[in-house]
């Protein structure tokens, strides 16, 4: 009866484990397994200019600066 209860209180901790962050929407892992985002530079005066590349704005020739990739999640 005791492995029973072990048994049954470790496989809701399972189910529990892996249903609580695809409720909450929490999607790093597929982040973290993607690993293939590319980097953005911009100015930081002129944030319409954005290149693949590091450089200077071709406006004002200002050094451009990485992106931070902040990541927009919705559902489907």
């Amino acid at each position: 009866m005791k492995k029973r209860n072990w048994m049954t209180i470790a496989l809701m901790t399972l189910v529990l484990g892996a249903a609580i962050p695809a409720m909450t929407g929490c999607k790093t892992s597929e982040v973290a397994a993607n690993g293939s985002q590319t980097v953005k530079y911009t100015c930081p005066m002129h944030p319409e200019v954005v290149l693949d590349t590091p450089g200077n704005c071709p406006i004002c020739g200002m050094t451009l600066v990485e992106v931070i990739n902040t990541i927009s999640l919705t559902t489907h």
